[in-house]
């Protein structure tokens, strides 16, 4: 009892100096003060303005009339004497002065009436002066008090001393009552916050209608399995990382992790891309585990983030097992599985790859990939290229049907394969789009590793081989780290059906994958991380491709083949026996006596799978490739100009080889109409017996 009755005491005591000092307030009360003390200040001087302005109209208006009543006396007084004169200001009208002065009074009265009540925001200086004004007022109230109640008692003890006590005494009782309960039952004081006598056209602060400030973001795995939480920690990491989206939908579970549809404002998608490194560190995932692409091609606004918990990738399906010549070169092989789990299926014959990665990246597995699958074959063979690194296709290399690891190799080998690309076009009938794999015949896939480090003639030859391998099935595995258009230009990144991006820069994602806005899409390689250390992979084998069936940005991953057992495929297939090349073509007899420049616009043609007629530019296009000092010296003036030059020069050339007689034609298939070359002309010019 003493003790609850001690407690009480010392809550009370608590209470009453956390009310002296004005504790029991918060800034919220005070900001609603400050604020109602605005209100009443402004609505004072408006009835006082509003007072004023009455007053003042009803004595200008008093002073009209009397001057009214004196003109009309005048004007009467005028009439009896039968005068004629001045009549004042006008009949009836009074003063023109005092009418200005009252329209004056009265644009005021309609300015006060209208004006609304604007609050002053409340600074923090403000609250510390109003809360120092709640406290004079508290103790000049307590010491009003406390005298009030010491001459009253002092009255009653004069009046009777035995009331005093017992006065004394039932004051003393309520105390310890009071206290008693306070004790076992302490409660803390805090006043009801004013209520504000306006409504404000903007939320003030401080005040009890400003928003509560947000939660702090938290780690996605303390959301556990709760749709609901992971839709607010996901919606709490991207506004803290600044991202501009309207709304985060309620996220769907996938076997890897969450899909969390988003709705974005206006032309935020690539802002969106740029935060999203950011929201996997807030989120603690890994930081190339939080991707987005757009999820409806007829909503700009929809997007889809994928958040991957856990790794999946770290069980992939076994490589598949290819007895020797088990496979065609005509047929689909996967080239990894996708985040979803799909496959990955493409056809390699007389198709192009690009493959663009980092050191680190894991290109080796995504080319051994391909190249396993090619030895397989019973009508395909491979070709491996690496002038530079001089390491190839590794453990696979045996198996390749030609090698080169010297820079002249190189050429020589990229030159049979452009004459046989040559060839074996040319020796197709009419009738023929592509030409037809076979053991003794088989279609080639050449991997050149490290293109950019390629003499100037390799890569020449590698372009003109280009335009030629979709029709002769000669097609090109194409492996660089750089991707910009300082090494492939744009014409060459779309000579590529396949395009695989693994690690690598944001800068080369762009023209590798086609589009501008590829980052902005969801296209985002550039935010994997190569491995560091064999021992580590990180996101080594990881890509993104674009093929004719895979246009979306989905996250893929090739299975390494381990080198053990690349031997023993290899052997195994060397063993059964590989397709074999045709014999080389040798040169027409009558090539010798073909000028150059007759050569190359047979090959421009060619480029374009012989059509009936060529245009200049496209012509000069070709030749830009073969002769770029010659013929790309005009890519800097107008397209005007720069066909008439090519146009000029093409005729000089023919004219020093005794090719005169060939002229130009307008193609009327072509918009513009522009001018060209007639292959049929060419040809007949070519066969045509030397005078």
């Amino acid at each position: 009892m003493a003790g609850g009755i001690a407690d009480g005491m010392r809550h009370l005591r608590s209470e009453w100096g956390r009310w002296w000092r004005a504790e029991d307030v918060t800034d919220t009360h005070i900001a609603h003060r400050i604020l109602n003390d605005q209100y009443r200040l402004w609505r004072t001087t408006r009835q006082q303005v509003r007072a004023d302005v009455t007053q003042s109209v009803k004595l200008l208006q008093d002073q009209q009339r009397q001057q009214t009543y004196m003109q009309m006396q005048r004007m009467q007084a005028m009439r009896r004497s039968g005068g004629r004169g001045f009549y004042g200001y006008g009949f009836g009208g009074g003063s023109p002065i005092i009418s200005y002065r009252i329209m004056q009074w009265r644009q005021l009265q309609m300015r006060v009436n209208s004006e609304e009540f604007k609050h002053l925001e409340v600074t923090n200086s403000m609250l510390q002066i109003g809360y120092g004004q709640l406290r004079a007022r508290r103790h000049r109230a307590a010491f009003l008090w406390v005298l009030a109640l010491l001459v009253l008692w002092s009255g009653l003890w004069w009046v009777s001393a035995l009331a005093a006590l017992a006065v004394a005494a039932a004051a003393g009782a309520v105390v310890l009552v009071m206290a008693w309960s306070q004790g076992r039952h302490p409660t803390r004081r805090r006043p009801p916050v004013p209520k504000l006598l306006f409504v404000p056209a903007s939320v003030p602060a401080h005040t009890e209608l400003e928003a509560p400030p947000e939660p702090e973001p938290f780690a996605l795995r303390e959301a556990g399995r709760d749709p609901r939480q992971v839709r607010e920690a996901v919606r709490l990491a991207l506004a803290k990382e600044g991202a501009k989206v309207a709304e985060v939908q309620l996220p769907e579970e996938t076997t890897y992790g969450w899909k969390v549809p988003l709705v974005l404002e206006s032309g935020t998608a690539e802002h969106l891309m740029s935060r999203l490194k950011n929201v996997a560190t807030t989120l603690r995932v890994g930081a190339s585990r939080v991707m987005a692409q757009a999820s409806d091609p007829d909503d700009a606004a929809l997007m889809a983030m994928r958040i991957l918990v856990r790794d999946p990738f770290a069980d992939p399906p076994p490589y598949p097992q290819r007895p020797p010549r088990s496979c065609s070169i005509l047929n689909q092989v996967s080239l990894g599985i996708s985040v979803e789990g799909e496959t990955t299926p493409v056809v390699l014959a007389g198709q192009h790859v690009l493959l663009v990665a980092n050191t680190g990246g894991g290109k080796s597995s995504l080319v051994q990939a391909i190249a396993e699958f090619v030895t397989a074959c019973d009508d395909a063979v491979v070709v491996d290229i690496d002038p530079v690194k001089r390491r190839g296709l590794k453990a696979l290399s045996p198996a390749a049907a030609m090698t080169a690891r010297t820079m002249e190799e190189a050429e020589d080998v990229l030159e049979q394969l452009l004459a046989r690309a040559q060839a074996r076009t040319a020796s197709m009938p009419p009738t023929q789009d592509t030409w037809i794999p076979t053991p003794d015949a088989p279609a080639i896939v050449a991997v050149i590793e490290e293109f950019p480090g390629l003499s100037k003639r390799a890569k020449e030859l590698s372009i003109s081989l280009l335009r030629l391998g979709r029709e002769s099935l000669i097609s090109i595995v194409l492996i660089t780290q750089d991707a910009t258009s300082a090494v492939l230009s744009d014409a060459i990144a779309d000579a590529f059906p396949i395009r695989i991006l693994m690690a690598c820069r944001a800068a080369d994602v762009p023209l590798a994958v086609g589009r501008p806005d590829a980052v902005s899409q969801g296209w985002l390689p550039h935010l994997l991380i190569p491995s560091p250390e064999p021992d580590f992979p990180a996101d080594a084998g990881r890509y993104y491709c674009v093929t004719a069936r895979h246009r979306s940005p989905i996250l893929r991953y090739v299975t390494p083949l381990p080198p053990a057992e690349a031997d023993r495929r290899t052997r195994e297939r060397i063993a059964a026996g590989l397709p074999r090349l045709e014999s080389a073509p040798a040169p027409a007899p009558a090539a010798a006596d073909v000028p150059e420049i007759a050569r190359l616009l047979l090959e421009a043609f060619a480029t374009h799978s012989d059509p009936a007629e060529l245009s200049v530019e496209d012509i000069g296009r070709y030749m830009a490739t073969i002769e770029p000092d010659v013929w790309a010296q005009w890519d800097d003036r107008s397209t005007r100009d720069r066909r008439a030059q090519i146009g000029r020069h093409l005729k000089a050339r023919l004219k020093e080889a005794g090719l005169a007689e060939l002229g130009t034609v307008r193609i009327e298939k072509m918009p513009g109409r522009p001018s060209g070359y007639r292959l049929a002309d060419i040809r007949a010019l070519l066969e045509k017996p030397a005078a």
